[in-house]
């Protein structure tokens, strides 16, 4: 029994102390602040899950459907885009000078045209949004319009610079898909250290362009907001237009970092009392079960630095599970005894 309990408590204050570096108080303003993202651990996801996880990034656009797309790139393809991108540049020069935003029209042979339009679809949803505030008077939504076009306009000048950079990017996915399906690449030790360090080579080529389009929404975000006068941004107005401007995913990224802050401090808490230890250790398992889905020892570069800790622990929840260990020296044993009187059985 003294092992039982000694186990509970060593699993309850890990999960209690992992929970609580969670979060931060703020003596100044009084309040608490929440110090998690998981957006790393959706980023690092690996396996049947990483389709699921990578859509939980906000500010992304789903990069990984329109841009991440293996593409050989020949000389023809090349120059045909070279030229393109220099006849743009031309005229956009020309626009400038006069003032001009005019929409652009990006052929589908562009290697970011399948992203560019799923960027226009995310940011026409949230002028929409913002433009459907009832307060807005019509000067404010015309001002709003002007400020998407002008923000599409340098979105599209980003991207025509980086076009050559974008298309390169999508011949190294092709050539790593070509060497990923080459005769002994899982086998081979050679070949999988090849293909490894090719993969973690290339992932890290989306980064600038993601953070900077961040950068460009965040402005856009800010521009909008600026529409609204001093008193509307002081009143519900201003709530109601951060609520339109923030993004879907950063609500919800937002929400799965409560929940699991929530959840780990619970746990910690319901094993260290041993309250509810049954269904605490259950929750416990089940989200360690979730973690160690996202980086399964059988794909070749999953970090698996934490997997067999994570392992052991998930086997010890199933064991405090199992015996219900906190009638041992925890308040389960009280609510059982409670049980038993007002029912007049013996819970389990």
């Amino acid at each position: 029994m003294a092992a039982i309990v000694f186990l509970r408590l060593c699993v309850g204050w890990h999960f209690f102390s992992e929970g609580v570096e969670k979060v931060s108080y703020d003596r100044d303003n009084k309040e608490w602040n929440l110090e998690f993202s998981a957006e790393g651990f959706f980023r690092q996801a690996k396996g049947p899950l990483s389709q699921l996880c990578q859509g939980r990034f906000p500010g992304e656009h789903r990069w990984q459907d329109h841009l991440a797309v293996a593409e050989e790139m020949n000389s023809s393809s090349n120059e045909r885009l070279s030229a393109w991108a220099e006849a743009y540049v031309k005229r956009r020069q020309s626009e400038l000078a006069k003032g001009l935003h005019p929409e652009a029209e990006i052929p589908d042979h562009v290697s970011f045209a399948a992203w560019l339009n799923r960027i226009d679809r995310d940011r026409r949803k949230t002028l929409k949004r913002f433009t459907d505030i009832t307060q807005l008077s019509e000067q404010q939504r015309q001002q709003a319009a002007k400020v998407y076009e002008r923000r599409r306009s340098q979105l599209v000048d980003y991207l025509v610079g980086e076009s050559l950079d974008i298309q390169a990017y999508r011949h190294e996915l092709w050539r790593l898909k070509i060497l990923e399906q080459s005769p002994g690449a899982d086998e081979v030790p050679f070949l999988v250290n090849r293909t490894s360090q090719k993969n973690a080579e290339i992932s890290r080529s989306p980064l600038a362009w993601i953070a900077t389009i961040r950068q460009f929404d965040d402005d856009f975000s800010a521009e909008l907001m600026a529409v609204l006068t001093d008193e509307q941004t002081s009143s519900s107005v201003g709530k109601q237009a951060t609520q339109a401007l923030t993004e879907p995913h950063e609500r919800q990224l937002h929400l799965i970092n409560m929940a699991v802050t929530g959840l780990t401090i619970g746990v910690g808490v319901c094993l260290l009392c041993g309250l509810f230890t049954r269904l605490a250790a259950q929750l416990g398992a089940m989200f360690l079960l979730a973690v160690m889905a996202t980086q399964p020892p059988w794909i070749a570069d999953a970090n698996l630095t934490f997997f067999f800790y994570q392992l052991v622990e998930f086997a010890a929840l199933l064991f405090l599970a199992a015996v219900n260990a906190g009638r041992w020296a925890g308040l389960d044993f009280f609510l059982h005894a409670l049980w038993s009187k007002c029912f007049g059985t013996k819970g389990k």
